[in-house]
C-alpha cells in the first residue's frame, strides 16, 4: 500500500485527498491543515511521500525538509517564491533519487488532451502562431483580500500565481519558448501591489509566434481561450463559464466550422471540478513513486516555469 499525507487545508482537502483516495492501492494516511504542525506530520513513520496545497514560500521549506526525509513530493505551482528557492529543491529531489510531481492540470483535460493531438498530427498543418486570452476577476481582487496571491516576492501576481499554469501549457503545445516581451497592468485592488494583468509577445524556437493576455481583474467576465493559427486552418480551445469544466473545442477550414466531438472528464459525485483532473496527475504520481520511475510534469518542469517567469520580470515595460 502506497502512503501519502497532505499538507494544507483548503485545496488539500476539497482537490488533493478526493483525488489520492480514489487511486487502488493509496491510502491517505492524513491531513495537516495547520502549517505549525507540519514538521511533526512529516515525522511520522508510515509516509511514502506528500502532496502540498500550501503558499509557495511554505511549499519551499516544507518540501525541502520531506525531500530530505527521502519522501516523494507532489506539489502546487508556482514550485517556490522565487528561483534560486526552486533550483534548490530541484537539486534536492535529484539528489535524494526521489519521484516528484507539480500540479499544472490543464493539460490533462480531455479538450486539452484532443487539441494536442491534432496539433502533433498536423491535421491542418503546421502551427504558426497561438494566442491565449484568460480574463477573471480574482476573489482577493474582487473581496479585497490581502494575501500572498497578490504579492510578488512570495509568488503572487497574475505571472507567477495564475499563469505559471500559462507558461507551462504554452511550451507543451508549442515547444520551448526562447523569447519575450511583456506589458504589466497594476491596480489598486491588488493591496499587496502585485500586477493584475500581463501580455506578452511570444516567439518559440520552432518558429512558431505567440500572444498571451492575461487578466485577473475583469470584473463580471470569465473567458479561457486558446487559438491555434496552422497552415490549413484554426483551431480553438475555449471555455467561458469555469475553471477546468465546459472547455469546447472548433476547427475551421476550407470546409467551414466544426464542433469536435470529446468524451468529457467526469466528476464523482458533490467533488470540485478540478478534482477529477487532479485524480490523473495522482494516479500518474504513485504509479511514479511506485515503480521508482520519473513523472512528467515534476520539478524539472516546475523550475523551467521559474526560469520563464523570472525572464519574463526582467522584460516587462
Amino acid at each position: 500500500m502506497f502512503r501519502i499525507g497532505i499538507v494544507g487545508s483548503g485545496f488539500g482537502i476539497i482537490g488533493l485527498k478526493p483525488a489520492f483516495e480514489s487511486i487502488q492501492g493509496c491510502r491517505v494516511v492524513g491531513v495537516c491543515a495547520k502549517r505549525t504542525d507540519w514538521q511533526k506530520f512529516l515525522d511520522r513513520n508510515d509516509l511514502d511521500a506528500i502532496a502540498l496545497a500550501v503558499p509557495p514560500r511554505a511549499q519551499y521549506e516544507i518540501a525541502k525538509v520531506a525531500l530530505r526525509k527521502g519522501l516523494h513530493v507532489f506539489a502546487e505551482k508556482p514550485l517556490a517564491a522565487n528561483l534560486a528557492q526552486a533550483k534548490e529543491l530541484y537539486a534536492l529531489a535529484k539528489k535524494k533519487g526521489v519521484t516528484t510531481g507539480i500540479d499544472f492540470e490543464f493539460p490533462e483535460i480531455a479538450e486539452w488532451k484532443k487539441v494536442k493531438e491534432l496539433l502533433d498530427k498536423k491535421k491542418f498543418g503546421v502551427l504558426k502562431h497561438v494566442s491565449v486570452d484568460w480574463d477573471w476577476q480574482s476573489g482577493d481582487l474582487k473581496y479585497g483580500k490581502k494575501t500572498w496571491k497578490t504579492n510578488v516576492k512570495e509568488g503572487g501576481g497574475a505571472l507567477s500565481f495564475y499563469f505559471s499554469h500559462g507558461l507551462y501549457y504554452l511550451e507543451h503545445f508549442a515547444g520551448t519558448l526562447v523569447d519575450a516581451k511583456s506589458l504589466f497592468t497594476h491596480s489598486p485592488l491588488s493591496l499587496n501591489g502585485g500586477e493584475v494583468g500581463i501580455d506578452i509577445l511570444l516567439k518559440f524556437k520552432s518558429g512558431v509566434t505567440g500572444n498571451a493576455h492575461v487578466s485577473c481583474n475583469s470584473p463580471g467576465f470569465i473567458r479561457h481561450r486558446l487559438m491555434f493559427i496552422c497552415e490549413r486552418g484554426v483551431i480553438v480551445l475555449e471555455n467561458k463559464n469555469a475553471i477546468v469544466d465546459n472547455f469546447t473545442v472548433k476547427t475551421y477550414g476550407e470546409d467551414g466550422e466544426h464542433v469536435v466531438k470529446i468524451l468529457k472528464d467526469k466528476n464523482l459525485k458533490n467533488e470540485d471540478e478540478r478534482a477529477k483532473i487532479v485524480r490523473k496527475l495522482a494516479q500518474r504520481f504513485v504509479n511514479a513513486c511506485i515503480h521508482k520511475k520519473p513523472m512528467i510534469p515534476s520539478f524539472a518542469d516546475g523550475l523551467r516555469v521559474q526560469e520563464l517567469i523570472r525572464t519574463i520580470r526582467s522584460k516587462k515595460i
